[in-house]
């Protein structure tokens, strides 16, 4: 496995690509951390401002944070493509899935791109900070 990506990253943005091609930012003073461990762990958590929207308290406050943690894996010779296998998640339907991120490193910024979903495709961007 190529350790290029072990470290701590913080979260500089985090926009949604929608199927219309409109692009959109997650929410409101996004904020995260992704760490990668050289011997192949991952985990990342992402919060945004609770929007309120649906009168909900327990629900809004959900729908504010992503997080899941599990291994990781490149799968091609650049190590340009990121498996993420999911065991932990604040949304259970992703334990036990194959997360696919398309990667790009420049210095110490990393780029993580989804593969296009229903939703669109999410494009992070972390900076490394250790």
């Amino acid at each position: 496995m190529s350790n290029k990506y072990a470290g701590s990253w913080r979260l500089e943005s985090f926009s949604i690509e929608e199927p219309s091609g409109k692009v959109r930012p997650w929410g409101k003073n996004t904020h995260g951390m992704l760490i990668y461990s050289a011997d192949g762990y991952m985990s990342v958590s992402i919060n945004r401002d609770n929007e309120k929207k649906s009168g909900n308290e327990a629900k809004d406050l959900f729908d504010s944070i992503l997080f899941y943690s599990g291994t990781y894996s490149t799968d091609s010779e650049n190590g340009d493509i990121i498996r993420h296998k999911v065991t932990n998640a604040s949304n259970p339907d992703r334990i036990g899935r194959d997360m696919i991120r398309y990667a790009n490193l420049d210095g110490d910024l990393l780029t993580l791109k989804s593969p296009v979903e229903a939703f669109g495709q999410a494009t992070l961007v972390w900076r490394k900070i250790k």
